[in-house]
């Protein structure tokens, strides 16, 4: 992606951003790497970060944790390693091991959930696992860094022969130490080391009444530290064992190296592998906190930011606590293909910049695999160049003005600008006179829409709202203000240009009347009313605005009353069916006996020779008749119930119509059909099931529309769904409900699994609640848990 002017990054706040991603890293490499980090402009490359960060994202807000630790920058030890014959240090082979056991568990990890992180699964298809070198490095190094002891047979022998001449060794010592206290020979210090070998402090005037050999004497001259001729061979066969140990560490040393050596390009992929997964995660953990979320990659050229929080303002919120901190406005933006320009007008400090800031970074964040704190609805194009300009590059270096700095980033900005630039112009026309000012930048927007640029600019003259208005390719917009508070609202208004409020403001600080009237003739009459115009216009829009959400609001409670009659009489319905259906099943068993009952009579009579044809025809009717008319009632009772299953909609669901499980509460859309195999989209998840158990609720268009509304009005993010719970100790019918709710916010957060714990006890509430598991059409299989994961305490349910 081509930027202009270099420092457009931090003239934004991506630099910001950067560090931001770069602090969420764990691993040297990926800091590196981050610390570069910049926007692309391949759409494939964006969109394939982008569904990686998505991945990542839900992975750490609602999986078990990733294991993803003891990412060691391993690269000088590779490089020390590569060299035949060479040798690298003792705790380098813990660092190497640590790192393939990362590997080896990512790996494992992704390929046990790669139907829910499929591109992350992907990613790890490089890692490589090297279980026998870790075994080769865990038989050589300790835990703590060090060569074990039983690294080889003769390392071992030497040790054990070591520690028994150094046992030797002290006694000799401690037993000479001894007598020199006894003599008043020794100063008050015991035992030490010097020169690498064990000696005795005597006081220097006794120095020649010990035989022994002295090593040191102390900084004040009264002590010397002397070896005892006793301890003279015990130390030397402890230096020629120490000589025959250090050879024999460097031996193994080497030959653990040529192990690391030949798997060296494996462990370097594994390390850049791991790199990869640890800047993903550092996005994912940004966009988590900021409550972000991935945008629609746009194919077309629309532009359409909703509820879009400036990533700067959200990041500085992070750090403070939540009484302290900024309230932010988000922004709703939207530009069709042929709105190629949009000039928002408004009074100073009333959040045009940050506007314009915020469309610029988000477009930076997303051309660099980030997610954006705006809701997933929203679509960026890709841009292939962001040119900014906001006035401010006085170059002393240069002897460029103000002015004259801008009129060099025009002449950049016409030879770079095409179909897929976005170029940001802050304050148009400012630092010259307003007339020609107005009149040049005019010329240069004409230019960029002509090549079908995205251009977004902010301006106090009326010149370019006059240009907006009349220009099929341009459109106006403004930054609300509260005219009863004279104070800004921070709230983007397309289609409505705005004003500067500078008469209003004035007169708000009681400012002379008399000067202000002058101001006003002066300004000019017509300029006068059009901004008082424009004034009314923004009143009205908020008044309109005001009522619009009232609306909404009423709309919204009458629509949840409703939903929840439809549900209690849809209950009502079903339990009417189920009561009759009961009671036609056992009148049918009551007719049945009583069939048998009068079968058995007839033989009794025919075996007592007392035979009456007609009687026995006639009890045989009656009962048949009897049970004509109750296989008549449930056969009605059928036809009720699939007449019910209908009563939304007068017609069979179609692939693209919304959709409600028979058996459950559960809609969707229904988005595959094969015969009678139906596979329905709800929350994230796919389900598959009877075509003949789908009800097709609504029209498709009314129900796409309705979704469209939902998703203008608010931020439905899912929150996030622990994997687990317990409802140990309560009452069934309160752990029922629970496990219920628990199980429909898994099911809406895109899950696949969660573990209910309920205890073991005498097993009723675990009856209870699998009775109630056996009712859902949106669960998939569920288990007892396995022994050392709590038995039939825990019950796994699959979604």
């Amino acid at each position: 992606m081509f930027i202009y002017p270099e420092r457009l990054p931090e003239k934004i706040g991506f630099d910001q951003v950067r560090s931001a991603v770069v602090q969420r890293a764990r691993s040297v490499t990926a800091r590196e790497r981050l610390a570069k980090l910049s926007p692309s402009s391949d759409p494939e490359r964006i969109e394939r970060r982008l569904e990686q960060c998505r991945e990542m994202m839900r992975l750490l807000a609602n999986d078990a944790a990733f294991p993803l630790d003891n990412l060691h920058d391993v690269r000088d030890w590779l490089g020390q390693a590569s060299a035949e014959e060479s040798m690298i240090p003792a705790d380098a082979f813990q660092e190497i091991r640590e790192l393939s056991v990362t590997a080896r568990r990512v790996k494992g990890f992704l390929s046990d959930r790669r139907e829910n992180y499929p591109l992350l699964d992907e990613l790890g298809t490089r890692l490589i696992p090297l279980r026998k070198m870790e075994e080769a490095i865990a038989k050589v190094i300790s835990e703590n860094g060090e060569i074990r002891s039983d690294a080889s047979s003769q390392l071992q022998s030497i040790r054990k022969r070591l520690g028994n001449k150094r046992n030797e060794l002290r006694t000799v010592i401690n037993r000479a130490m001894s007598r020199a206290q006894k003599e008043g020979m020794a100063s008050d210090e015991g035992p030490t080391i010097r020169g690498g070998r064990m000696v005795i402090p005597i006081q220097a005037e006794y120095k020649r009444k010990i035989q022994g050999f002295v090593h040191d004497v102390s900084s004040s001259g009264q002590t010397v530290y002397l070896e005892p001729v006793e301890a003279l061979n015990i130390n030397n066969e402890i230096r020629s064992l120490e000589s025959e140990e250090k050879r024999e560490l460097e031996r193994i040393l080497r030959e653990l190296t040529g192990t690391v050596r030949r798997h060296g390009d494996k462990i370097a992929q594994n390390l850049e592998a791991l790199t990869d997964f640890d800047i993903v995660a550092a996005k994912g953990r940004l966009g988590n906190e900021l409550d972000a979320y991935i945008p629609v990659v746009g194919k077309e050229e629309r532009l359409y930011l909703r509820e879009a929080y400036n990533p700067i303002l959200k990041l500085k919120n992070l750090g403070l606590k939540e009484e302290e901190r900024e309230q932010v406005v988000p922004l709703d933006l939207e530009l069709n293909a042929e709105e190629r320009c949009l000039i928002i007008t408004g009074p100073n400090a009333g959040g045009k910049s940050v506007a314009m800031k915020t469309l610029g970074l988000c477009a930076m964040m997303v051309q660099s695999g980030l997610a954006i704190p705006a809701r997933d609805s929203s679509e960026v194009p890709v841009y292939g160049s962001l040119l900014v300009d906001m006035g401010d590059d006085q170059s002393i270096e240069n002897d460029l003005s103000t002015f004259s700095s801008r009129l060099e980033w025009m002449r950049t900005a016409t030879e770079h600008c095409d179909e897929r630039s976005l170029v940001l112009i802050d304050e148009a026309a400012a630092g010259t006179d307003p007339e020609e000012g107005g009149a040049l930048f005019r010329a240069l927007i004409e230019e960029l829409i002509e090549r079908r640029s995205r251009v977004l600019v902010t301006t106090h003259h009326g010149s370019l709202k006059v240009f907006a208005h009349e220009h099929p390719g341009a459109v106006n917009g403004s930054m609300e203000f509260d005219q009863e508070t004279l104070s800004p609202t921070y709230r983007f208004r397309k289609g409505i240009p705005g004003s500067s409020y500078a008469f209003e403001i004035a007169e708000r600080m009681n400012l002379d009347g008399g000067l202000l009237k002058r101001a006003r003739v002066l300004l000019g009459e017509a300029k006068s009313d059009m901004e008082s115009l424009i004034a009314e216009l923004e009143s009205r829009a908020q008044e309109a605005d005001e009522l619009k959400k009232k609306y909404d609001a009423l709309k919204t409670k009458t629509e949840s009353e409703r939903q929840r009659y439809e549900e209690k009489r849809s209950a009502i319905e079903k339990e009417k069916e189920k009561i009759r259906e009961k009671a036609l099943k056992q009148a049918s068993e009551i007719m049945e006996t009583a069939n048998r009952r009068i079968e058995e009579a007839v033989e009794r009579i025919v075996e007592k020779g007392e035979k009456d044809d007609e009687a026995i025809r006639e009890a045989r009717r009656q009962v048949e008749e009897e049970k004509e008319d109750i296989a008549r009632q449930l056969g009605e009772l059928e036809e009720e119930k699939r007449e019910h299953r209908h009563r939304d909609s007068g017609e069979s669901p179609e692939t693209g119509d919304t959709v409600r499980l028979e058996d459950a509460e559960t809609t969707g859309e229904l988005v595959e059909l094969d015969g009678n195999r139906a596979v329905v989209q709800t929350g994230g998840l796919r389900l598959k099931t009877d075509y003949r158990k789908l009800v097709k609720v609504e029209e498709a268009a009314s129900a796409k529309k309705k979704k469209k509304k939902v998703t203008l009005t608010g931020r439905h993010r899912p929150e996030p769904v622990s994997p687990s719970l317990e409802v140990r100790g309560m009452r069934g019918d309160e752990a029922v409900q629970k496990v219920m709710r628990h199980i429909d916010k898994a099911v809406a957060s895109g899950m696949h699994r969660i573990d209910i714990i309920h205890g073991k006890g005498e097993g009723i509430l675990r009856k209870l609640i699998h009775e109630h598991l056996d009712q859902r059409g949106d669960i998939e299989r569920y288990e007892e848990a396995p022994l050392q994961q709590g038995g039939s305490g825990c019950t796994i349910v699959h979604l």
